[in-house]
């Protein structure tokens, strides 16, 4: 499998990570840890948590300012913001804008994220449905590393947020509430074969850019995550990778095509 020079960063950081530090958790001791993040909000309303994250997530790129510069492109066009939220690192990534691309050209890759999210990144091997409702979507992420890394599986709900205001788009992953989800659709075959990786909150988030006359001229690309990828991964470890996977993930998105 070929990887992209970051991806082979964080396989050869992952790799070592495991291998100097205890067994990773199995699927169901991970379950146990979501008190903090998924566990507290199992019972809630779904609309409730989709409401929520979103909340969180304009309220993080509104105190973006504040937080250093990881990684610029573009002369500045594409800005990489990293902090650590307790021990793990969260990266935002923006295109301020991306020229003469309406908003809802990026449609495709939100509405068939399940598929577009694997032609994008090759470490994805599937992204499989689990259950969906009028608010949310539960899904099971499979991604592969080359040996001796363990396959990851992630298991979390899809939010999709389309227009939202008027000509922008926003898609939500968090694995908020989701034990349900691990208690129903998970085997022992799945637990032996991956680790479990976590998603706190990822989002793409797409807005219109004016000009004076009000016209729209290009989109603003906003893209964030907050997980463990499971492998006891130090700080200054999250800290090399994150910024360089965020930028990977944005790009990666802007040049998503169906």
């Amino acid at each position: 499998m070929k990887m992209r020079p970051c991806i082979k960063c964080l396989f050869l950081l992952i790799s070592s990570a495991e291998i100097f530090a205890k067994p990773p958790f199995s699927l169901f001791s991970m379950a146990a840890l979501q008190e903090n993040f998924g566990g507290a909000c199992k019972n809630e309303d779904p609309k409730a948590i989709g409401d929520q994250l979103e909340t969180e997530i304009v309220s993080l790129f509104e105190d973006a300012a504040s937080m250093p510069i990881s990684l610029t492109k573009d002369d500045g066009n594409i800005e990489v913001r990293t902090k650590f939220r307790g021990q793990h690192l969260l990266s935002m990534a923006e295109a301020k804008i991306i020229p003469n691309r309406q908003p809802d050209g990026f449609k495709g890759f939100l509405e068939n994220f399940n598929e577009a999210f694997a032609q994008v990144d090759p470490m994805v091997k599937e992204v499989r449905q689990l259950e969906k409702d009028t608010h949310r979507e539960g899904v099971k992420a499979f991604l592969k590393f080359p040996y001796p890394v363990a396959d990851r599986m992630m298991v979390h709900f899809k939010y999709l947020r389309m227009n939202r205001n008027k000509d922008e788009h926003m898609l939500i992953l968090s694995e908020r509430g989701n034990q349900h989800l691990l208690d129903q659709h998970s085997n022992a075959e799945e637990t032996k074969k991956y680790v479990l990786g976590r998603v706190f909150l990822c989002a793409y988030w797409v807005r219109p850019v004016h000009d004076e006359q009000n016209k729209i001229i290009g989109s603003n690309i906003r893209y964030i995550f907050n997980g463990d990828v499971g492998g006891s991964l130090p700080k200054w470890v999250q800290s090399q990778v994150g910024p360089k996977n965020a930028l990977e993930s944005l790009r990666g998105f802007i040049g998503y095509k169906k």
